[in-house]
């Protein structure tokens, strides 16, 4: 296009502008009609503030969608390191590092091992055969979905800022290091090396300390929690009574296991079953565990028996395990920013 087109048309005119001409003729300036400028320009000069809105326009639709991009590529992320093999991210192969955004998978096939950045708080090993999502990441609300496979978290934040969802419970820290398994049909189990975990599905609750586990099931939630060193026995009762068909005498006879074999640091255990076995039941468990840790005044068989929330948590306190208000102030955080 030539300058002598733009001023006087005298020039052969550019394909763009002359396109442009044609689209906008309709708004042209007509004699008899209210001038929209108290001067009326030249036509030529009409023509290049035409050309400049245009290219104006051109602008802001760049600057938009730069703007939009760089929000996108300012998601919740956690940074994701390669241990060995290679992990696929986000259906991508994960040669050495990379972010897992919210909604996105990490992945390790059988020889694969990959380490997540939480934040500032703490770290997670993931082990071969595990398929794990980004739920959230943020300040006291970092929450990851481990769908099967095994992962070891290690977690040095005050309680209460970590999650790790599962089919079938949700893992809370309490500041803590623990590892997390769940298996193809749901079922997990946590096995806690320092601190607490808290577990919850649907308001059913365990909290497992250091040197203990805690199965959970499908449909069931979280079981009672347990030290590894007990009996085979006892192991295979607690079972029956967390996931077991139904009440009955397979029931009793599990409960009378239990009972029987229960030593002083079981408490933690008998605790649990105080609100787990049915309230026929429950006076055998308060007597058993008051013979390890007398109940404190104002806790009573009849209170307990009710499944009274205020007498449980009272004789939890008891246990030297520390208090259960910081679980029940916890608990009100944490649900309050899985809602937001």
């Amino acid at each position: 296009m030539s300058d002598e087109y733009l001023w006087d048309r005298s020039g052969p005119p550019d394909p763009l502008i002359a396109q442009l001409e044609r689209e906008l003729r309709p708004f042209a300036h007509r004699e008899g009609t209210r001038a929209t400028f108290v001067v009326d320009p030249p036509r030529s000069a009409r023509r290049l503030m035409f050309y400049a809105f245009a290219l104006m326009n051109a602008a802001c639709v760049m600057l938009l969608a730069g703007l939009a991009w760089r929000h996108h590529d300012q998601r919740p992320v956690m940074a994701v390191t390669r241990l060995a093999g290679t992990p696929q991210l986000a259906s991508r192969p994960l040669v050495n590092e990379g972010n897992l955004a919210v909604g996105r998978w990490l992945v390790t096939d059988a020889d694969a091992r990959a380490s997540i950045g939480v934040g500032d708080i703490g770290r997670v090993n993931v082990d071969p055969g595990s398929r794990i999502s980004l739920m959230a990441s943020g300040a006291g609300n970092y929450r990851l979905h481990l769908a099967r496979g095994t992962m070891h978290a290690l977690i040095w934040a005050p309680p209460g800022q970590f999650f790790v969802e599962t089919p079938s419970a949700t893992a809370i820290d309490l500041g803590c290091a623990y590892t997390l398994t769940v298996d193809d049909e749901g079922a997990g189990l946590v096995r806690v090396t320092s601190g607490w975990v808290g577990f919850e599905w649907r308001g059913h609750e365990s909290f497992i300390p250091a040197g203990a586990v805690c199965p959970t099931r499908r449909g069931h939630g979280p079981g009672t929690p347990y030290y590894e060193d007990t009996s085979a026995a006892f192991q295979e009762a607690l079972s029956a009574i967390d996931f077991g068909a139904a009440d009955g005498p397979l029931k009793t006879a599990a409960l009378d296991r239990v009972l029987s074999d229960a030593r002083q640091r079981e408490v933690v255990t008998l605790w649990h079953l105080l609100s787990r076995v049915p309230a026929a039941d429950r006076d055998r468990v308060f007597d058993r565990l008051a013979g390890f840790v007398p109940p404190p005044a104002g806790v009573t068989r009849e209170g307990v028996r009710a499944g009274r929330r205020e007498m449980l948590d009272g004789w939890w306190d008891e246990l030297g395990l520390g208090t259960a208000s910081w679980w029940r102030t916890w608990k009100q955080q944490w649900r309050g920013q899985g809602d937001k």
